[in-house]
Formats: C-alpha cells, sequence, structure tokens
C-alpha cells in the first residue's frame, strides 16, 4: 500500500539529508583538494574526466523529454527540462556559458589539450554511469528520470560545493572565471531540486510510481558516486581508465 504522497517526499529529503554527509563529487577528491594533496596533473586528469561526464549524462534529459506527454504534469516537466536545457546548453542560463563549455574551460585552465578532450580516458565507471542514466531517459517516465537526476544531483543544501571551490582557488590559484562552473551549480537547490520535489508530490500516489521513483533515486546515487571515485583513481593513477568515445 501506498504511503502518503506528502510522506513519501519526506522519505526522499530525508534520504538525500544522508546522502549529504559525503561530497557530491566525492570524498577522497574533497580530501584531496582540501588538504593541498592533489597535484594540479591528477587535477587536469580529474577534470577531463568530469568534462566528458557533464557533456554526455546531460543527454539523458532528451528521454525526459520525449517520455512526457501534454497532461497538466507532463507541461510542468517539459517546462523544467527547458530552464535546465538553457542552463546546461546556451549563455542565458547559470553560468556565462553552457555548463559543458564550462566544465571544459576548468579542464582547459589546468592544462588539458584539445587532443586530451577529444579522446578522454575516463573511469569505467563513469561510462557505466553515463550509459545507465542514458537508458533510464529512454524506457521510463520522464519525472522517473528527472527524480533520480535532480534529487540526487541538485536538491543538496551542504556546502562542500563552496569549500571544494575556495580551495581550488586559494590553494591551486585557480581563477573565477576557470571555476564558473562551479559557482554556477551554487544555489541549485531552489532552481532545480525543489520544483521536482513537487511534481513528485503530485505524482507518486501509488505504490508502484513510490517505489520506481525510489528505486531510480537510490541508483542514480550509487552510480554517481561509484563514478566519482572512479575518476579520482583514474586522476590519481590508481586505475589507468578507458578512452571513452564523444
Amino acid at each position: 500500500m501506498a504511503t502518503s504522497a506528502d510522506d513519501f517526499v519526506a522519505q526522499l529529503r530525508q534520504y538525500i539529508h544522508e546522502q549529504e554527509k559525503s561530497p557530491l563529487y566525492g570524498r577522497s577528491f574533497f580530501n584531496g583538494v582540501m588538504a593541498g594533496s592533489v597535484d594540479r596533473e591528477a587535477l587536469k586528469k580529474w577534470a577531463i574526466q568530469h568534462h566528458y561526464r557533464t557533456g554526455q549524462h546531460v543527454r539523458a534529459l532528451g528521454g525526459i523529454f520525449l517520455n512526457t506527454g501534454l497532461s497538466a504534469l507532463d507541461q510542468k516537466i517539459r517546462r523544467h527540462i527547458v530552464h535546465n536545457l538553457i542552463d546546461e546548453e546556451t549563455v542565458m542560463g547559470r553560468g556565462d556559458d553552457a555548463h559543458w563549455v564550462l566544465s571544459r574551460r576548468l579542464a582547459e585552465s589546468l592544462g588539458a589539450t584539445s587532443e586530451e578532450l577529444a579522446h578522454p580516458r575516463v573511469a569505467q565507471a563513469v561510462i557505466d554511469y553515463v550509459n545507465w542514466v542514458i537508458e533510464l531517459g529512454r524506457k521510463e517516465y520522464g519525472l522517473v528520470t528527472m527524480a533520480a537526476m535532480s534529487i540526487g544531483g541538485e536538491s543538496r543544501r551542504e556546502d562542500s560545493l563552496e569549500r571544494l571551490t575556495k580551495a581550488l582557488a586559494e590553494k591551486y590559484g585557480l581563477s573565477r572565471n576557470a571555476l564558473e562552473f562551479f559557482y554556477a551549480h551554487m544555489g541549485e537547490a531552489e532552481a532545480h531540486g525543489d520544483p521536482v520535489y513537487e511534481m513528485v508530490r503530485e505524482y507518486a500516489t501509488t505504490s508502484d510510481r513510490q517505489e520506481r521513483i525510489r528505486t531510480a533515486l537510490e541508483t542514480w546515487c550509487e552510480k554517481f558516486g561509484a563514478a566519482q571515485e572512479g575518476i579520482f583513481r583514474v586522476a590519481m593513477g590508481v586505475e589507468n581508465g578507458v578512452e571513452a568515445p564523444l
């Protein structure tokens, strides 16, 4: 039997509160940057993979748009995706350029070449995550995928991103321009996360719908977390990574 939609949303918020105990980009990377123990070559390798992941996983938004109709709720989903895509793909949103361009700018500021960005070596866990989230977008109702991505990655209220950005500027001398990707993602909970909770409240009125959203969200957090740990291991030379197709 389904719990009430209000109780279900409260459960999701509590789940994300538990997730906030670890930084979004992984504890290993966060701790290394905060300590200044990640050298610039490793930072470059991290940023190259970050650029790949940023530019690839956003393709799942196409599946979200595909798997919506014209109901009142679907119209809300589609408008939300458009606002998200303005950020991700244009100069008109949060940040001074498309987010994948900002991630490329970060990598280039750390010395990444056009060749390295065109033929990135990334953690296998990153490819696994990207493939999974794109397939989720292809198969599932749009809100299920959007809940996984937006609640999982864009509804957090802990301050690790602000602290990470400050450390990258102070310990590694990176400019505001180089770090624009991170500045563009500060305060995302209000812009991208909170509206999705309200759409979930409207949709998640059956046990099946609640279970699909819960499973998608938990799997997203698991796979995204594994991708971040894999990125760090490749950046530090613990793993070789694999060449990823663009």
